[in-house]
C-alpha cells in the first residue's frame, strides 16, 4: 500500500531546506514523484546540493534563495515556481531561526526578527499559495513548530512565543480551508539528529544531549528522515481527514516523563 504515497504531478516547497529537516523532507518527497522547489535564505551550495540529489532521484527541482520572512521572496518563489510547474500542491514552512538569549538580554529588534521568521514567514505563504489551493480544491499545508511553543523558553523568549502563534495559525486556517480540499497540520519535531550552529544552541554539549537522552522514552534522538516520513504521511491523498492535527516526533520527551 506504499503507493498510497506516491506524488507523481504534485509541486511540494519547503522553506529552510538546504539542510536538516527541509532537505530531509524534499528528498522524502523528491522520491515519491514529487516536483520540488527548495528555498534557503542564502547558503546556494547547499541548496544546489539538495537539488542535484532530488534530481538523481527522479524529481524535478528549482531553487529559490531567500529569506522566508520577507513577502517579496515568498511571492518570487511563487512566481517561479507556478512559472516552472503551474501551482504548489503542497507546502512546508519549516525555516527558522533560534535566537539563544534571555529575557533581560532579548531586544525589541530580536523579538521582531524571529517573530517574523517562524511566524510572519507562514502568513505569507499563505495568503500567497493557498488561493491556488483553493482554485485547485486541493492542497496540503504542513507547519513544523516545536515543543518551545507549549512549554515556553526562558532563553528563547521569541521563538517560543513564534510557536505558539503557529500552533494557533495552523487551527485557525485549517478550521476555514477544509471546504476546499485543503487540509492544514503540524509536526513537532523535539530534539532532533541535526547539525546545529552552536551560536544559537551553545548549550547542546555532548553532557547535555547525554543527559536529555537519558530522559527520552527511546533513549535516541528522531531523525529526520523519521520526520519527513510523517511529513508524507500527512500529505496523502487517503489522510484528508487529518487537519489541525499535531503530530509529536520527539520521541516521547514532552509528554512522557521516563525515569
Amino acid at each position: 500500500m506504499d503507493n498510497e504515497l506516491d506524488f507523481s504531478d504534485r509541486t511540494v516547497l519547503v522553506t529552510g531546506s538546504g539542510r536538516n529537516i527541509g532537505r530531509a523532507i524534499i528528498l522524502e518527497f523528491a522520491a515519491r514523484g514529487a516536483n520540488v522547489v527548495i528555498n534557503a535564505r542564502s547558503n546556494a551550495a547547499e541548496a544546489e546540493e539538495v537539488a542535484t540529489r532530488a534530481r538523481e532521484l527522479g524529481a524535478e527541482a528549482l531553487v529559490v534563495l531567500g529569506d522566508a520572512s520577507e513577502l517579496a521572496v515568498v511571492e518570487e518563489m511563487h512566481r517561479r515556481s507556478v512559472e516552472r510547474f503551474g501551482r504548489v500542491d503542497i507546502y512546508v514552512s519549516n525555516a527558522a531561526r533560534r535566537l539563544h538569549k534571555d529575557f533581560f538580554a532579548t531586544t525589541h529588534e530580536d523579538w521582531h526578527y524571529h517573530l517574523n521568521q517562524q511566524l510572519t514567514s507562514a502568513w505569507y505563504l499563505a495568503k500567497t499559495f493557498v488561493p491556488d489551493m483553493r482554485a485547485a480544491g486541493w492542497g496540503r499545508i504542513l507547519h513544523i513548530n516545536g515543543n518551545d511553543g507549549i512549554r515556553g523558553d526562558f532563553e528563547r523568549i521569541p521563538h517560543s512565543v513564534a510557536k505558539g502563534g503557529l500552533r494557533t495559525l495552523t487551527r485557525s486556517l485549517a478550521a476555514g480551508l477544509g471546504q476546499y480540499g485543503i487540509t492544514v497540520n503540524e509536526i513537532y519535531p523535539g530534539f532532533q539528529a541535526t547539525r546545529r550552529d552552536p551560536k544559537t544552541h551553545p548549550e547542546v554539549t555532548d553532557d547535555y544531549t547525554a543527559r536529555r537522552l537519558s530522559r527520552f522514552p527511546l533513549r535516541r534522538q528522531p531523525t529526520p528522515a523519521e520526520l519527513a516520513w510523517a511529513a508524507a504521511f500527512l500529505c496523502a491523498p487517503r489522510s484528508g481527514a487529518i487537519t489541525a492535527g499535531s503530530v509529536s516526533l520527539d520521541g516521547g520527551e514532552l509528554w512522557i516523563q521516563a525515569r
